[in-house]
């Protein structure tokens, strides 16, 4: 209606339902019916490319939207069924880390590409990414079935995984495409692994040892990069970014708030805009102490009561050479209608913030200046979400947790919600939860706040061997493009490498490919080529737009 001065045409989809359904034959004879009827739009059945060729012919004067095109709707989708979000979160991981290996093995000629079982495999996930599934919108029973399948899913995918990984020569893998140097649970106790991208790593004597230390009613937890002041209540009361000196908090963070969580309608859908305003911090909590003193880790545990009848013991984890902090968290949730969130106060100011979306970012408002403004109280985001000022910022990091807000210098995720329909069981029970605060210093894509998120939800996998070496097998010379899959090409021998531009930068980069290889090509996402890609010796060369996502395919030798 908007665009009536342009065009008095209008397209309207129909079909049974809002899953697919096609038109029911009432509907089609409602069509015939109404087609010439006077005082009703003159209507016919036709396809969406005709509508759209007829638009171009009338006028080329359309307006066009830059941005996002934010449904002010369902805000509640992205936390309900928390636990079905976590499972597919974790099959999407394993999918992808036995692809990546397997394609390896693949290539190097150690086990054959397990095709089948992963197209299975994939088929299944797929399948629990419908629409009322992913957004915690289903029946009771469908939840369970979908957790059953997606674990199903993981399960397939863990021994595709490990299959290959042994066909490799076993070790301790990174399946991202960035560098990381972290500390790993070993057969000898705590040690520091160092591993570039897709490829081993190897175990490597640390630069820096993490220390604890109770601080009158608190705790301090201290590394080269970061210090942390925790109260005996649970509450984050201070975390300074060693290196630039600053407090990364105008406020105790760690705070865990309650929410009344009434929408008018649609229960597992939506979380309305009133619930804002029924805020409650929940109790201190009513135990804590220090967990573990190793040099390479420390560890705060508390417990922390939730509302009428939950609580949740979180554990708080530096580890030595780590740039975040790291709270993991078993929830017992028995709460009714009601929302739980995580509050972080930044010492930032700044009148947007960066939310982690596929293959990119998306800004948005921290004010309520309009009413555009004031619809975006609860957003959705990927692993990480940035309030950045001039030469610092602070990012929480998600392991599998999709709801957000920033208004001004209060940064919320939303961590679990308790709807009544239509699962009248929703959520109720224990979870597991993980997420991490990150203070740096510069922007967001300076600090390599998406590489720190894509670490923290996707550790290394296998065992370490003491005499293994860092070996890469595939690595990129651009910090700002990421590679993200590594598989074997659905109609050929070709190895399938997809990487992304994650910080809205452009220029040149050099693939480094650490398996026989022969020519290389640009394709599509439907691995239809596109043009040749020029090779010098074990690098191809790719040429790189913000935010594009560039596929190519390998030839073997």
């Amino acid at each position: 209606f908007k665009d009536h001065d342009r065009s008095a045409r209008s397209l309207l989809l129909f079909g049974w339902g809002d899953g697919g359904g096609g038109p029911t034959p009432d509907m089609l004879e409602t069509l015939a019916r109404v087609a010439d009827l006077q005082g009703v739009p003159r209507t016919a059945i036709g396809a969406p490319e005709a509508f759209f060729e007829a638009l171009a012919e009338e006028t080329d004067d359309w307006p066009e939207v830059l941005g996002e095109l934010y449904l002010e709707y369902h805000r509640g989708t992205y936390t309900s069924q928390a636990r079905t979000k976590r499972a597919s979160r974790r099959a999407e991981r394993l999918l992808h880390d036995a692809e990546l290996l397997g394609a390896l093995a693949d290539r190097l000629g150690a086990a054959p590409w397990p095709g089948e079982p992963l197209a299975g495999a994939w088929r299944t996930l797929l399948l629990n990414h419908f629409h009322d599934i992913i957004p915690g919108s289903s029946i009771g029973e469908v939840h369970a079935r979908a957790e059953r399948d997606l674990a199903g899913v993981g399960e397939a995918a863990s021994a595709l995984r490990d299959a290959a990984r042994g066909a490799l020569g076993g070790g301790l893998w990174n399946t991202t495409g960035v560098a990381r140097r972290e500390v790993v649970e070993t057969e000898a106790g705590l040690r520091l692994a160092e591993a570039p991208p897709c490829g081993t790593a190897g175990l490597v004597e640390p630069g820096d040892a993490v220390s604890v230390d109770e601080d009158g009613d608190g705790f301090v937890l201290a590394n080269a990069q970061l210090r942390a002041v925790l109260g005996r209540d649970g509450t984050l009361r201070s975390l300074v970014h060693r290196a630039s000196g600053r407090e990364a908090l105008s406020a105790p963070g760690n705070v865990l708030e309650l929410y009344d969580d009434r929408p008018t309608d649609f229960e597992a859908w939506d979380l309305d805009p009133f619930h804002l305003e029924t805020r409650t911090d929940c109790p201190p909590a009513t135990h804590a102490a220090i967990a573990s003193a190793d040099p390479l880790r420390a560890e705060l545990a508390f417990e922390r009561p939730i509302g009428r009848a939950s609580r949740m013991h979180q554990v708080v984890r530096l580890d030595a050479d780590a740039a975040r902090l790291e709270f993991r968290c078993t929830v017992d949730w028995r709460e009714e209608r009601r929302a739980l969130k995580v509050r972080f106060p930044a010492a930032v100011r700044a009148p947007r913030a960066t939310y982690e979306m596929q293959f990119g970012v998306i800004e948005r408002p921290t004010h309520h200046s309009t009413r555009r403004d004031l619809a975006q109280y609860e957003v959705p985001g990927h692993r990480f979400a940035d309030l950045s000022e001039h030469g610092f910022g602070v990012a929480l990091l998600s392991a599998a947790t999709y709801g957000w807000s920033v208004l001004g210098e209060a940064m919320r995720m939303t961590l679990l919600r308790s709807p009544r329909w239509p699962d009248p069981a929703a959520d109720v029970g224990e979870h597991e939860l993980a997420f991490a605060v990150m203070p740096h210093a510069g922007g967001w894509a300076e600090a390599g706040v998406t590489a720190e998120a894509l670490r923290f939800g996707a550790p290394l996998v296998g065992a370490a061997d003491t005499d293994a070496a860092p070996r890469s097998l595939l690595s990129v010379d651009a910090p700002g493009l990421l590679i993200d899959t590594v598989k074997r090409a659905e109609d050929s021998g070709a190895l399938i490498v997809r990487l992304y531009e994650a910080h809205g930068g452009r220029g040149s980069a050099r693939l480094r490919v650490g398996v026989p290889f022969g020519a290389a090509r640009f394709t599509n996402l439907l691995e239809d080529p596109l043009a040749d890609a020029r090779v010098e010796g074990d690098e191809v060369l790719i040429p790189y737009r913000p935010f594009e996502i560039v596929t190519l395919a390998v030839d073997p030798a």
